[in-house]
C-alpha cells in the first residue's frame, strides 16, 4: 500500500531541474584557477569541489555558486 502511495505522489510531482555539472572544470581550468584557491574561496575541502566537478556529488546552491563565480573571474 505504501508503495502504491508513493508511485502516485511520485507522478504527480513536478520535475526539479538539476544545475548542469559538465563544464565546471573546464570552465575553472580556463580561468588558471587552481581547485585549492576555489575551495579557499567557498570555505570548503577541495575533495568537495572535487566530486561536485566529476558529478559524484550533488550540492545544488554550491554548483549554482561556484558557476557564477567562474563566469565572474
Amino acid at each position: 500500500m505504501k508503495r502504491a502511495i508513493a508511485r502516485e505522489m511520485f507522478r504527480c510531482s513536478p520535475p526539479v531541474t538539476v544545475p548542469a555539472i559538465a563544464g565546471l572544470r573546464p570552465l575553472r581550468q580556463s580561468k588558471n584557477i587552481t581547485p585549492t584557491a576555489a575551495a579557499g574561496h567557498f570555505g570548503v575541502w577541495q575533495a568537495t569541489l572535487s566530486a561536485l566537478e566529476r558529478g559524484i556529488r550533488r550540492d545544488d546552491d554550491l554548483a549554482l555558486a561556484y558557476r557564477d563565480w567562474l563566469r565572474a573571474a
